[in-house]
């Protein structure tokens, strides 16, 4: 009996870890849009200059990922080329496929944000965030009838920006039984 409650309470405090992932996607993506307003709370302000200073984004086809799982552990062996393909819409919106490191089909879909650091036109550096989930893994929040469940993530990415080609660098933080892991991708902008 103590065993089956033990479990009850891991699954309650699981459960309650990605409630509380869902709330602050919410958050954050809604100060983003404008939909709360900035003068009510000094964070949301904060959210709201970075949401003026954010770059525009052109539509682009996206490649899957090659990825690097930061694990000492040689015991599993990833799969670090993650083919599939994916687009973004010139306000951001994302959504793909990909087979993913362990060896399953995934799909998702987020809002992106990119913000210029330095260079010029031609080829130009941007600290970007990807807001958005994955399924496909472990563990994730169960909605429907998805297996495997839905993961929601923050992801932070470093893009070199050229005319009509991007190069990302995204840091995926680690999700159930996958480590972080460093990825890249390319998109075809136009």
């Amino acid at each position: 009996m103590e065993v089956f409650r033990s479990a009850q309470i891991k699954l309650v405090v699981a459960d309650m870890k990605n409630i509380l992932k869902l709330v602050a996607t919410v958050l954050i993506a809604l100060s983003f849009s404008g939909s709360l307003h900035a003068e009510d709370n000094a964070i949301l302000g904060f959210f709201s200059d970075l949401n003026r200073s954010k770059e525009p984004l052109d539509w682009a086809i996206a490649s899957g990922f090659q990825s690097k799982h930061m694990v000492d552990d040689p015991s599993y062996e990833y799969n670090e080329n993650n083919k599939g393909i994916g687009f973004r819409t010139p306000g951001g919106w994302t959504a793909g496929g990909y087979y993913n490191s362990i060896r399953r089909y995934s799909v998702y879909a987020g809002r992106e944000y990119q913000w210029r650091l330095f260079g010029p036109d031609w080829m130009r550096l941007h600290a970007g965030v990807v807001l958005g989930g994955v399924s496909g893994y472990e563990d994730g929040i169960q909605i429907g009838g998805v297996e495997h469940g839905i993961h929601l993530a923050v992801l932070p990415e470093l893009v070199l920006r050229m005319p009509y080609l991007e190069a990302a660098l995204i840091y995926i933080p680690s999700a159930s039984k996958t480590p972080a892991t460093l990825a890249g991708q390319l998109r075809i902008a136009f």
